[in-house]
């Protein structure tokens, strides 16, 4: 394996510049139960507290999200690429991703990590697809700050290269 870094020299690659936090997304649809790492997540409403969150159509949680009813995102404090790694690199299809990780259920069932910031579980009041992604937003209707010291983990492309497979021997 080799490891590549996303070059975003190219000045056609402005949008990997905009600041984003890494959070890890957990959704149920029925019995399946998957978390993904995200960069995409808003804030849409103060009144009452509304969530946006963004999911690839290539990511299994695209599966899920098209009739989940809940959704809760975990940020990430700083020292957590890890954690973002895991949930980034590998796919719900192959295994369970939270397997070895602590959680707890939150008030929809859906677990959540023990070891994270801060989480905010949501009810989906909408979804869209648009382009490569489905948009979710959900009112917050339990969250939680873990950890008041610590500051959220910011995305950095050169945290998170890209892997990939190699001839060589």
């Amino acid at each position: 394996m080799s490891v590549r870094v996303l070059d975003t020299s190219d000045e056609q690659c402005p949008e990997w510049l905009i600041p984003s936090g890494v959070f890890v997304v957990t959704l149920r649809s029925g019995n399946r139960i998957n978390a993904y790492a995200a960069g995409w997540v808003v804030r849409v409403s103060e009144e009452p507290v509304m969530i946006q969150v963004a999911v690839w159509d290539q990511n299994y949680s695209h599966k899920l999200a098209q009739d989940c009813d809940h959704f809760i995102v975990q940020l990430l404090a700083e020292g957590q690429q890890e954690i973002a790694r895991h949930f980034g690199r590998n796919s719900g299809r192959d295994m369970d991703k939270l397997a070895g990780y602590l959680t707890h259920p939150g008030l929809s069932g859906i677990p959540i990590l023990e070891d994270c910031l801060a989480y905010l579980e949501c009810k989906v009041i909408f979804h869209k697809q648009f382009g490569d992604h489905m948009i979710l937003v959900g009112k917050v209707i339990n969250s939680k700050i873990n950890e008041l010291e610590k500051n959220p983990l910011i995305y950095d492309h050169l945290d998170y290269p890209v892997v990939e497979s190699s001839n060589e021997n």
